[in-house]
């Protein structure tokens, strides 16, 4: 059986409101539009279409769990989940009629997993006891075609909805649209068409082509999408029956390996021409082991053999793909990270962990430590996790990280203390159910976040008893820092869904505003904007707590948080306004959760996350490959993140990089160690500098990107300022890099703009580094 997806560049993600047991964020789909397909056999001998392997499920999807995935699926209740062992079903598990969820993966098998009509399918023909197998690449018919209805073609203004597609609508852009891009949001599923060919999938706000179109779904017509186009496919429509139709046989394979091909050629041309510091020799080797296979695929279309010409494109594909990774530049100051929820069981699987993160050069581990109200290690104030009863995963973790460079930071659920799946309400509020978070309507869990149980945090002991949890953790382990998680309310509109109505937290507004917070709506805008306020200021005076404790036990540790990047998001619905926390410098670096497969989205909120900034705070922004990304997405967004002033990435999570993820990440962005930027700015400064000039030597001035006369003055520039460095004087570092700024400025003539760009965004970067070696200073 494959262990994890074969799709190649034929991606798409979708979101689809679903809680999620681990995030909280909605599922996203991939495309599942291929001629060759994977298939679950019943013992009766039906059959079901697999939609992929090892990520988490979404709607109406059966997904195949291998051993590969990790100890257990994951998934929430709302499906049904078949265990299989030895080719045979050992149990079946209606999360929705019995509180199931997350169920353990066999050594000796794999895991069925199916929401919504998938489900359906699985309760009608996979019964315990039997027999069930998996049918690999099956070509049903060698041509798909499927045809559907469009709701509008060219939607003008004024629109309800983003682009004017509305629920369930499909809709066409065409260059008679009159806007470059189509303006939707990102829920839903977009494809761009050439010359009657999909050229590109998308997810949103795509760019409209003068010789071609835009087809976007949402609902009903996003899942037409995923299921019946690709990269490759033909496509066409009728404007006057208002019908698209798809079509998609072996040649689509091909074309698609062609786009890849032609895509990684130009990324290469790109790479010389603008002198990027990346292995071209290697990228060309790629790509040449990619024609090739892309000759075999054609051979094998000609003898109309379907699927070799299927495994010889998408091999091409792939080579091309890693041809373009390796034109992506890797830099020596980064911050690598990712999240991840232990499922280890000894020292040797923690060492298997950290080796693979090391090989793909990540540099720092966000450790789950405390979840759903449980330590992962032996605590005398907390439950441990029963899964980790009688030895301290922590531990060792931390001195397995250091062997390999890796910093360990303790990653701890702060208000957020249980799910309804798992144990509920947890052993916290089993202890104390006063400490739990009541909704207006006096609920508990949340009826937003499903299932999800908050404690209260205005309450005194609450504060008091998580302080205790991470003073602990702190001082009895040698952890590199503190990171905050579900720092917040739950999510909190609209009103009747709104916290925190207990009766401490009413008693307490109603003696600095006289009101009882029940009697109060958003019309009463004051008074609302005053019970909005003191719930910020509940978060926000924890953090400034913990900020201090930490500092206390030890200066040098690092407290970090993981937010939601939108104000309108974060502050309005969740009262966690880090907009203070970052200008009151209570934070070290913060990772904002931009979860999106829109690269461009990703970008853009991104850059407005950063413009918020009042103190030069680190940013390392987290990525979801945890919504099915693909390897090639997956290095888009790292690729964007250097772009702009983001000082790193964070992947959530480990569980959901596949060995294509590592691998893409190490031919690309990752290809190199770098430095942590928050660790020692200064030394931070001096690796970047050294960096700066071998490019110099070794890129810049052999490639002729600069001229004779300004050669020695440049080299003299920069070697000023690596003199200033090396005294880690920040004032005299400062005016060095203004004078070599200066230079590359003024000598624009003798220096290509393309390694004065290169140039001047080094110095930027350094400029970063001693803006924040001085903020820690202060």
């Amino acid at each position: 059986m494959k262990k994890s997806s074969k799709k190649v560049n034929l991606f798409i993600i979708s979101a689809l409101v679903l809680a999620l047991i681990i995030t909280g964020f909605p599922i996203q789909q991939q495309t599942s539009a291929a001629l060759a397909q994977d298939l679950v056999k019943a013992a009766n001998g039906e059959t079901h279409v697999i939609f992929d392997y090892n990520r988490l499920r979404g709607a109406d999807q059966i997904i195949v769990y291998t051993p590969e995935f990790g100890a257990s699926t994951k998934n929430n209740r709302w499906g049904v989940e078949v265990v299989v062992e030895d080719g045979m079903i050992t149990e079946v598990r209606d999360g929705t009629v019995v509180d199931l969820s997350n169920a353990p993966i066999p050594e000796n098998g794999f895991v069925v997993s199916a929401h919504g009509t998938a489900r359906t399918w699985v309760m009608a023909n996979l019964k315990e006891g039997d027999t069930v197998e998996i049918l690999e690449d099956v070509i049903t018919d060698p041509v798909r075609t499927s045809t559907f209805s469009i709701n509008k073609i060219d939607p003008q203004a004024p629109y309800e909805f983003p682009g004017g597609r509305g629920a369930d609508e499909l809709v066409v852009y065409t260059s008679s649209y009159g806007k470059e891009r189509t303006g939707t949001n990102q829920y839903g599923a977009e494809f761009i068409v050439r010359n009657g060919i999909v050229v590109e999938m998308s997810g949103s706000n795509s760019l409209i082509p003068e010789d071609g179109f835009v087809v976007s779904g949402h609902g009903a017509a996003q899942r037409w999408i995923l299921e019946n186009t690709q990269v490759g496919a033909e496509v066409t429509f009728d404007p006057n029956t208002m019908k698209i139709t798809s079509r998609i046989d072996a040649s689509a394979y091909i074309r698609a390996a062609e786009l890849v091909i032609e895509k990684a050629s130009a990324q290469i041309e790109a790479a010389e021409t603008n002198f990027l510091d990346v292995p071209i020799e290697e990228a060309k080797s790629s790509l040449n082991e990619a024609a090739e296979s892309l000759r075999m695929a054609e051979e094998a279309f000609g003898k109309e053999d379907w699927q070799r010409t299927i495994d010889y494109s998408e091999l091409a594909a792939q080579q091309a793909n890693k041809a373009g990774f390796q034109t992506v530049e890797s830099k020596v100051v980064d911050a690598r990270g990712v999240w991840h929820r232990p499922t280890e069981s000894n020292r040797e699987d923690i060492i298997e962990t950290l080796d693979k993160l090391a090989d793909s050069n990540f540099n720092i581990l966000f450790l789950e430590t405390f979840f759903h109200g449980y330590t992962i290690y032996p605590s005398e104030i907390a439950e441990q996790n029963p899964n980790f009863v009688g030895w301290n995963p922590l531990e060792v973790f931390i001195e397995e990280g250091k062997k390999r460079g890796i910093e360990v930071h303790a990653w701890v659920h702060t208000f957020f203390v249980g799910h309804e799946s798992l144990n509920p309400p947890g052993p916290i509020l089993t202890e104390h159910p006063e400490w739990a978070a009541v909704d207006r309507e006096g609920r508990i869990p949340s009826v937003k976040e499903v299932g999800y149980y908050y404690l209260n945090p205005a309450l005194p002991a609450v504060r008091d008893h998580l302080s205790s949890i991470f003073n602990e953790m702190i001082s009895t382990h040698d952890v590199d820092g503190l990171h905050l998680d579900y720092i917040r309310y739950p999510v909190s509109l609209p009103i009747e869904n709104g916290y925190s109505y207990d009766e401490y937290s009413r008693n307490e507004f109603k003696k600095v505003s006289g009101v009882d917070p029940l009697d109060i709506t958003p019309a009463d805008t004051e008074l609302w904007e005053a019970w909005n306020v003191w719930r910020q200021n509940q978060i926000s005076s924890f953090v400034e707590r913990i900020h201090g404790e930490v500092k206390e036990v030890d200066e040098s540790l690092e407290l970090s948080t993981a937010v939601f990047p939108e104000v309108s998001d974060a502050i309005d619905q969740k009262f966690q306004n880090w907009v203070e926390w970052v200008s009151a410098g209570y934070m070290d670096f913060i990772t904002p959760m931009i979860y999106a497969v829109d690269t461009n989205y990703v970008q853009r909120t991104t850059n407005s996350f950063l413009d918020r900034f009042q103190q030069p705070v680190l940013s390392y922004i987290g990525l979801a490959p945890f919504v099915g990304f693909s390897d090639e997405l997956l290095v888009d967004q790292v690729k964007a993140m250097t772009e702009t002033d983001a000082a790193g990435q964070v992947q959530f999570a480990l569980h959901s990089l596949r060995a294509e993820h590592f691998e893409a990440l190490k031919a690309g962005p990752q290809r190199k160690k770098a430095f942590l930027p928050h660790a020692d700015p200064m030394h931070a400064a001096k690796l970047l500098v050294k960096d700066i000039k071998r490019k110099i030597a070794d890129i810049y001035i052999p490639r002729d990107g600069v001229d004779h006369p300004a050669i020695r003055a440049l080299e003299q520039k920069f070697r000023n300022l690596e003199r200033a460095v090396g005294k880690g004087e920040i004032s005299e570092v400062n005016g060095k890099i203004l004078e070599a700024q200066d230079f590359i400025k003024d000598r624009e003539k003798h220096i290509r703009p393309a390694v004065s760009e290169h140039l001047l965004k080094d110095l930027d970067q350094m400029e970063q580094l001693m803006d924040f070696a001085e903020f820690k200073q202060q």
